[in-house]
């Protein structure tokens, strides 16, 4: 499968749609817009996301969290960049961190 990228006026109607800007007036694809986006770009759109609605959504990797870490890891030693963690999630009651 090819992949494809969104082109500027794709992507307005994308966020036209997503964003709850496009109004559509009436049957014949007139939209209330803040930009200019061509009536059919935003229809398509339309079908697409809604297409997408209605597919199975996957289960992510049990390993995914584990695989993100080891990625940040690897990217901070790469560059030398400190990334802050807490040393303890385990903290007792009585000691508070300082503001």
């Amino acid at each position: 499968m090819q992949k494809k990228k969104l082109t500027r006026d794709d992507g307005n109607a994308v966020d036209l749609l997503l964003d709850g800007q496009a109004t559509n007036l009436s049957d014949s694809g007139v939209f209330v817009k803040s930009v200019d986006v061509d009536p059919q770009r935003v229809q398509t759109v339309k079908q697409i996301l809604n297409l997408l609605k209605v597919m199975p959504a996957e289960e992510p990797s049990s390993d995914l969290a584990g695989r993100t870490m080891h990625r940040i890891d690897s990217l901070s030693a790469a560059d030398g960049s400190a990334i802050l963690r807490p040393t303890s999630l385990n903290r007792p009651t009585d000691e508070r961190p300082q503001a």
